[in-house]
Protein backbone atom coordinates (compact mmCIF):
# COMPACT_ATOMS: atom_id res chain seq x y z
CA UNK A 1 0.00 0.00 0.00
CA UNK A 2 1.16 3.51 -0.94
CA UNK A 3 2.01 5.64 2.35
CA UNK A 4 1.16 9.32 2.21
CA UNK A 5 4.46 11.18 1.62
CA UNK A 6 4.35 15.14 1.34
CA UNK A 7 4.60 14.96 -2.37
CA UNK A 8 1.79 12.69 -2.99
CA UNK A 9 -0.11 14.93 -0.61
CA UNK A 10 0.90 18.05 -2.68
CA UNK A 11 0.28 16.45 -5.82
CA UNK A 12 -3.53 15.80 -4.37
CA UNK A 13 -4.45 19.20 -3.64
CA UNK A 14 -3.10 20.55 -6.75
CA UNK A 15 -5.50 17.91 -8.52
CA UNK A 16 -8.06 18.75 -6.58
CA UNK A 17 -7.89 22.65 -6.92
CA UNK A 18 -7.60 22.34 -10.79
CA UNK A 19 -10.76 19.71 -10.84
CA UNK A 20 -12.25 22.85 -8.61
CA UNK A 21 -11.66 25.27 -11.16
CA UNK A 22 -12.50 23.68 -13.66
CA UNK A 23 -15.99 22.38 -12.00
CA UNK A 24 -16.67 26.02 -11.70
CA UNK A 25 -15.75 27.11 -15.24
CA UNK A 26 -17.81 24.52 -16.98
CA UNK A 27 -20.62 25.48 -14.67
CA UNK A 28 -19.78 29.07 -15.34
CA UNK A 29 -20.28 28.02 -19.14
CA UNK A 30 -23.29 25.25 -19.04
CA UNK A 31 -24.89 25.54 -15.73
CA UNK A 32 -23.92 23.00 -12.77
CA UNK A 33 -23.98 19.63 -13.52
CA UNK A 34 -26.95 17.72 -12.03
CA UNK A 35 -25.02 16.06 -8.97
CA UNK A 36 -23.95 19.40 -7.75
CA UNK A 37 -27.44 21.29 -8.09
CA UNK A 38 -28.04 21.07 -4.38
CA UNK A 39 -25.12 22.56 -3.37
CA UNK A 40 -25.74 25.90 -5.82
CA UNK A 41 -28.08 28.16 -4.61
CA UNK A 42 -30.71 28.97 -7.13
CA UNK A 43 -30.67 25.36 -8.98
CA UNK A 44 -33.45 23.04 -8.30
CA UNK A 45 -33.24 19.49 -8.86
CA UNK A 46 -30.57 19.29 -11.92
CA UNK A 47 -32.99 21.49 -13.71
CA UNK A 48 -30.90 24.79 -15.67
CA UNK A 49 -32.17 27.51 -13.74
CA UNK A 50 -31.81 30.36 -16.44
CA UNK A 51 -31.17 30.22 -19.77
CA UNK A 52 -28.78 32.93 -20.57
CA UNK A 53 -28.08 34.44 -24.09
CA UNK A 54 -24.47 34.04 -25.75
CA UNK A 55 -22.90 37.62 -24.72
CA UNK A 56 -20.41 37.54 -27.52
CA UNK A 57 -20.87 35.81 -31.28
CA UNK A 58 -20.10 32.07 -31.69
CA UNK A 59 -21.16 31.62 -35.38
CA UNK A 60 -22.99 28.74 -34.24
CA UNK A 61 -26.33 28.66 -35.99
CA UNK A 62 -26.54 29.81 -39.43
CA UNK A 63 -30.12 31.30 -39.90
CA UNK A 64 -29.94 32.67 -43.52
CA UNK A 65 -26.89 34.36 -46.24
CA UNK A 66 -28.09 37.27 -48.20
CA UNK A 67 -26.33 38.67 -51.06
CA UNK A 68 -26.25 42.36 -50.39
CA UNK A 69 -23.66 43.75 -53.54
CA UNK A 70 -24.22 47.41 -52.15
CA UNK A 71 -21.59 50.28 -52.44
CA UNK A 72 -20.32 53.56 -51.44
CA UNK A 73 -17.27 55.61 -53.73
CA UNK A 74 -15.86 58.88 -52.76
CA UNK A 75 -12.86 59.52 -54.78
CA UNK A 76 -11.26 56.93 -56.25
CA UNK A 77 -12.47 54.41 -53.35
CA UNK A 78 -14.86 52.12 -53.24
CA UNK A 79 -16.40 50.62 -49.71
CA UNK A 80 -18.63 47.75 -50.63
CA UNK A 81 -20.46 45.04 -48.64
CA UNK A 82 -20.93 41.65 -50.82
CA UNK A 83 -22.39 39.36 -48.19
CA UNK A 84 -24.69 39.50 -44.65
CA UNK A 85 -24.36 36.71 -43.25
CA UNK A 86 -27.38 35.91 -40.05
CA UNK A 87 -26.37 33.62 -37.16
CA UNK A 88 -29.00 32.87 -34.40
CA UNK A 89 -26.03 34.96 -31.88
CA UNK A 90 -25.08 37.42 -34.24
CA UNK A 91 -24.02 37.94 -38.12
CA UNK A 92 -20.85 38.63 -40.17
CA UNK A 93 -20.39 40.68 -43.43
CA UNK A 94 -18.07 40.22 -46.07
CA UNK A 95 -16.43 43.27 -47.46
CA UNK A 96 -13.93 44.87 -50.21
CA UNK A 97 -12.02 47.89 -50.54
CA UNK A 98 -11.11 48.80 -54.08
CA UNK A 99 -8.85 51.71 -55.00
CA UNK A 100 -6.37 52.80 -57.49
CA UNK A 101 -6.46 54.76 -60.57
CA UNK A 102 -5.00 53.50 -63.87
CA UNK A 103 -1.36 53.86 -64.60
CA UNK A 104 -0.36 55.07 -61.09
CA UNK A 105 0.60 52.46 -58.02
CA UNK A 106 -3.10 51.39 -55.81
CA UNK A 107 -2.29 52.32 -52.19
CA UNK A 108 -2.82 49.66 -49.32
CA UNK A 109 -5.70 50.69 -47.52
CA UNK A 110 -7.09 49.53 -44.35
CA UNK A 111 -10.49 50.71 -42.78
CA UNK A 112 -9.82 52.51 -38.99
CA UNK A 113 -12.84 50.79 -37.93
CA UNK A 114 -16.63 50.08 -38.58
CA UNK A 115 -19.54 51.48 -36.93
CA UNK A 116 -23.11 49.65 -37.64
CA UNK A 117 -26.59 50.63 -36.61
CA UNK A 118 -30.12 49.64 -37.77
CA UNK A 119 -33.13 51.97 -38.58
CA UNK A 120 -34.87 50.97 -35.27
CA UNK A 121 -31.62 52.78 -33.78
CA UNK A 122 -30.00 49.87 -32.62
CA UNK A 123 -25.91 49.25 -32.41
CA UNK A 124 -23.59 46.71 -32.83
CA UNK A 125 -20.43 45.30 -31.42
CA UNK A 126 -17.77 43.74 -33.29
CA UNK A 127 -16.41 40.21 -32.17
CA UNK A 128 -13.31 39.44 -32.77
CA UNK A 129 -13.83 35.79 -32.77
CA UNK A 130 -14.51 35.19 -36.84
CA UNK A 131 -13.70 38.14 -37.81
CA UNK A 132 -10.40 38.40 -40.26
CA UNK A 133 -8.85 40.93 -42.98
CA UNK A 134 -6.23 40.86 -46.11
CA UNK A 135 -4.79 44.19 -47.54
CA UNK A 136 -3.14 44.27 -50.43
CA UNK A 137 -2.78 47.06 -53.13
CA UNK A 138 -5.34 48.25 -54.55
CA UNK A 139 -7.69 45.34 -52.92
CA UNK A 140 -8.83 44.73 -49.19
CA UNK A 141 -11.19 42.47 -48.28
CA UNK A 142 -12.64 41.19 -44.82
CA UNK A 143 -14.56 39.22 -42.89
CA UNK A 144 -15.95 40.90 -39.73
CA UNK A 145 -18.77 39.22 -36.95
CA UNK A 146 -20.67 41.23 -35.08
CA UNK A 147 -23.20 41.31 -31.97
CA UNK A 148 -25.78 40.59 -30.67
CA UNK A 149 -27.97 39.26 -33.47
CA UNK A 150 -30.38 41.65 -35.86
CA UNK A 151 -33.78 41.41 -34.72
CA UNK A 152 -37.15 40.73 -36.58
CA UNK A 153 -37.78 44.06 -36.95
CA UNK A 154 -35.06 45.53 -37.94
CA UNK A 155 -35.57 46.24 -42.25
CA UNK A 156 -31.89 48.04 -42.70
CA UNK A 157 -28.20 48.23 -41.27
CA UNK A 158 -26.36 51.20 -41.92
CA UNK A 159 -22.71 50.06 -42.38
CA UNK A 160 -20.13 53.27 -41.81
CA UNK A 161 -16.37 53.26 -43.00
CA UNK A 162 -15.58 56.85 -41.35
CA UNK A 163 -11.53 56.73 -42.32
CA UNK A 164 -9.34 53.90 -44.30
CA UNK A 165 -5.50 54.24 -43.16
CA UNK A 166 -3.17 54.46 -46.03
CA UNK A 167 -0.54 51.31 -45.06
CA UNK A 168 1.19 52.07 -48.30
CA UNK A 169 2.28 55.64 -47.22
CA UNK A 170 3.80 56.06 -43.55
CA UNK A 171 4.03 59.44 -41.91
CA UNK A 172 7.20 60.98 -40.02
CA UNK A 173 5.69 59.62 -36.41
CA UNK A 174 5.31 56.15 -37.91
CA UNK A 175 1.83 56.67 -38.13
CA UNK A 176 -0.13 55.46 -41.44
CA UNK A 177 -1.69 58.30 -43.25
CA UNK A 178 -5.45 58.76 -43.02
CA UNK A 179 -8.26 59.06 -45.82
CA UNK A 180 -11.15 60.61 -44.66
CA UNK A 181 -14.26 59.66 -45.25
CA UNK A 182 -17.15 58.49 -44.54
CA UNK A 183 -18.27 55.55 -46.46
CA UNK A 184 -21.54 54.49 -46.12
CA UNK A 185 -23.53 51.50 -47.10
CA UNK A 186 -26.96 50.69 -46.45
CA UNK A 187 -27.59 46.95 -45.96
CA UNK A 188 -31.45 45.77 -46.78
CA UNK A 189 -32.28 43.12 -44.17
CA UNK A 190 -35.33 41.49 -44.67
Amino acid sequence: MLRPTPARVLYLLIGAVIGVIGLSIYGSLAGPLPFLAPLVPGARGGAPAVTVAPRVFSGRTLVKVVPVNQAATKGTVQVRINTLEEYSDGFSLTYSIISGQEGEPAPVLQPERFALTDDRGGSYSLSPLGSTATSGPGLSAGYLSFSPAIGPEVRTLTVTVPHLLILSEVGEGGQPRVLDGPWQVHVPVR
